[in-house]
């Protein structure tokens, strides 16, 4: 989309922010864009959840928003603990298991669209894809209460999500991976810092040499500041894979064979035990989330669009 057509559609989207209490008297940030035609004939809306180092305003949340608002529907972006212009009012960190705040940006979705049938999508990237997995897969386990508002959720999508944190909490103590180490720890441990500020009790786990690789960083600040005794505990509570099988609304798995960060062989095994309503589609590049086509756009920004046209 040109920079002359974006200016010519953004004239007509109307754009807000709305407080969203969750647990321990933290607040995210959902920001709300919504197009001239949804204030006549709603379409849809998809709520767009963001990776482990990014925030609504990440150039692929930007990229998403604006393909789906050019085919009438509204979009959300939620700032997760810590992150965007959710940092302010948190003192909780997001992480992989943060599903509840996702069932409460649906919620809340569903109440900010009226009473009418209007369906409700959902697309997590990376971190964020893990997120939505789990909290769909709970439900549909029966782990967690189903929304009221359950009914209108579909389809659902998750872009490269870690569903499996322990494996790849492996692959990243590659040698190789070192870079994509230090990037994630140092964006890391930016945005601990700024949490840890407010939490006296935990500001000690930043105290010493910063950590090495992304593990060591889940043994030391993750876990603890999320509240669970280790970082095995972690990876093996907040995971999704335990949970996809029962994910029981439309869904679209993407991940790719040569993702660096998220190993291809957590998705084999899941085709022979997903729900018929959910595909998984392994593309044979992209890397993590990339999915770069030769005039340098990027492929996933179609999916997004062409998934929910036609779905809806």
């Amino acid at each position: 989309m040109s920079i002359s057509e974006w200016q010519k559609l953004s004239s007509g989207v109307k754009s807000e922010k709305h407080r969203l209490p969750v647990s321990d008297n933290d607040t995210l940030i959902l920001h709300d864009d919504t197009p001239e035609s949804w204030l006549g004939t709603p379409r849809g809306s998809v709520l767009l959840l963001h990776g482990i180092c990014g925030c609504h305003a990440a150039d692929y949340m930007v990229r998403f928003k604006r393909r789906l608002l050019a085919i009438g529907i509204r979009v959300f972006r939620l700032d997760m603990r810590g992150c965007g212009e959710s940092v302010a009012y948190c003192r909780g960190i997001t992480h992989a298991g943060r599903s509840e705040d996702v069932l409460a940006a649906i919620e809340r979705i569903a109440d900010l669209t009226g009473d009418q049938a209007a369906p409700i999508g959902a697309v997590g990237t990376s971190l964020g894809g893990n997120q939505l997995l789990r909290a769909a897969g709970r439900i549909g386990a029966g782990l967690d209460a189903r929304p009221s508002c359950w009914d209108r959720i579909g389809p659902i999508l998750a872009i490269a999500p870690p569903i499996d944190l322990q494996a790849c909490s492996d692959r990243m103590e590659s040698w190789s991976l070192r870079f994509y180490n230090h990037y994630f720890i140092t964006q890391l441990l930016r945005r601990a810092k700024s949490t840890l500020q407010m939490r006296e009790e935990l500001g000690s786990l930043l105290d010493g040499r910063a950590p090495k690789t992304l593990r060591e960083f889940d043994r030391r600040i993750t876990a603890p500041m999320a509240g669970f005794p280790c970082e095995r505990t972690y990876y093996a509570e907040t995971s999704a894979h335990s949970v996809v099988g029962q994910i029981d609304v439309p869904a679209l798995i993407v991940t790719a064979a040569d993702d660096p960060l998220v190993p291809v062989d957590s998705f084999v095994a899941l085709r022979d035990r997903v729900h018929e309503s959910t595909r998984v589609l392994t593309m044979p590049t992209g890397g993590h989330h990339g999915y770069t086509q030769s005039d340098g756009t990027a492929w996933t920004d179609e999916l997004v669009a062409k998934l929910y046209d036609s779905a809806w």
